[in-house]
């Protein structure tokens, strides 16, 4: 992944940070949803946050095996 350092860089950081927060209440009401982790680990991944991708990902490997295959890829193409 690019890593961007134009004058959007923190503006884009920010968008991220709200995306997951969004994603976390979500979440709260279903947290075995597979589409949702598998956003959230995504968007760990673009913040550079991969330690919390990886718990995503764990998580997700019972949810839907296939979507947790796709995550770690993402993962680690970092």
């Amino acid at each position: 992944m690019k890593d961007y350092r134009g004058p959007f860089s923190k503006m884009g950081e920010g968008l991220v940070e709200k995306y997951i927060e969004d994603l976390k209440k979500e979440l709260e009401q279903k947290p075995d949803d597979p589409q949702l982790n598998f956003k959230l680990g995504v968007a760990y991944v673009r913040l550079k946050r991969i330690d919390e991708a990886r718990n995503v990902y764990k998580k997700l490997k019972s949810l839907d095996p296939q979507l947790a295959k796709e995550l770690l890829d993402i993962i680690y193409e970092v």
